[in-house]
């Protein structure tokens, strides 16, 4: 099935406008995993994936009974995909597809595609060779083409990052005894609980068992300020569950990361290539991301509306210098 070279262009134009952007609050609740550029993986995701780059390897939307609606496919890649699986909900891809199979869903490739199996309808633009559409065609492009534009996650993951960073700390300490580091969360009248580990974080990350005292704390911060870390602290008493639907670690500074034990909560790193080498419980938000354990869908239920989207910041940027600009001339 081909379509000419501008199909894409128009593709997208028909459709502007028809998802609408997606808040910090809500990547978090719909998605397992987000990155910015490529993912090399040797592993499965279980719930929503989006890829800012290429994909190479790997199983997505692994259990679909955990994944949250949206307005987005199990899988979207803006760059090209090979040897990839697709369990659920859905592919699309931007680029090229190779050497893939789409169990569940209906898939959109946007650049060609070659020896794949499509278990479900599948809309294919470009140059086609040796797939199996079991499912059959599809035409015209399904709703999930427009939603792989409608989001700058970038900004999104970013802004938060940055946010984040810049809350204070609402009493929470960290104590040491030995080996372990002990988290004790103090929390805000909205439950908000913030560590600011800046000054200890290499003593943290050097600590071979992390205890945690959530003291009823729903949301809870990290934020450290290195730009390398490689570690491999235990979660004692399981609590990289409990971790995970509360806790956002915040590497905001961070461009090389290394996690080689299991490991509980969002992993927000919009500078950083993540190389896991065990499983994470949580939503992982990176940069790049070397795959070798897996990352599960922990139902982040943490609650960050108080800190303001990224949006909300250009917006104020945007009234200052208008202000600015009515009192300049009001000088003159």
């Amino acid at each position: 099935m081909k379509k000419p070279a501008f199909a894409l262009l128009s593709l997208v134009a028909a459709y502007a406008g028809a998802a609408p952007a997606l808040t910090a609050q809500e990547v978090l609740t719909q998605f397992n995993l987000v990155t910015l550029g490529n993912v090399a993986s040797a592993s499965h995701v279980d719930g929503r994936s989006f890829i800012g780059g290429s994909v190479v390897g790997g199983e997505f939307a692994g259990h679909p009974n955990g994944i949250k609606p949206s307005s987005y496919a199990g899988l979207t890649v803006k760059g090209s995909a090979e040897n990839i699986k697709v369990n659920s909900n859905g592919l699309v891809v931007e680029g090229s597809l190779k050497f893939s199979t789409v169990n569940g869903g209906t898939t959109a490739v946007l650049a060609g595609a070659s020896g794949n199996n499509f278990n479900g309808l599948a809309y294919i633009v470009g140059a086609a060779s040796g797939n199996n559409y079991n499912g059959g065609l599809l035409s015209p492009a399904p709703s999930t083409v427009a939603a792989a534009s409608s989001t700058q996650f970038g900004n999104v993951i970013g802004g938060l990052s940055t946010s984040l960073s810049q809350l204070a700390s609402t009493g929470s300490s960290v104590s040491f005894n030995g080996n372990m580091a002990t988290f004790s969360a103090v929390a805000n009248s909205k439950g908000l609980a913030v560590f600011n580990l800046s000054a200890i974080d290499t003593q943290v990350f050097s600590k071979g068992e992390f205890e945690f005292n959530w003291n009823g704390a729903s949301t809870v911060i990290f934020n450290v300020d290195e730009t390398t870390l490689s570690f491999a602290s235990n979660f004692l008493g399981g609590s990289a569950i409990s971790a995970g639907t509360k806790a956002i670690w915040n590497f905001y500074k961070a461009t090389d990361l290394t996690i080689s034990n299991q490991f509980g909560g969002v992993v927000l790193a919009p500078l950083a290539k993540l190389t896991n080498n065990q499983n994470i419980e949580g939503t992982v938000l990176v940069k790049q991301l070397d795959q070798r354990g897996e990352i599960h869908s922990a139902n982040f239920g943490g609650n960050i509306s108080a800190v303001p989207e990224p949006q909300t910041f250009a917006l104020l940027l945007a009234g200052l210098g208008f202000f600015a600009c009515v009192g300049t001339r009001r000088r003159v």
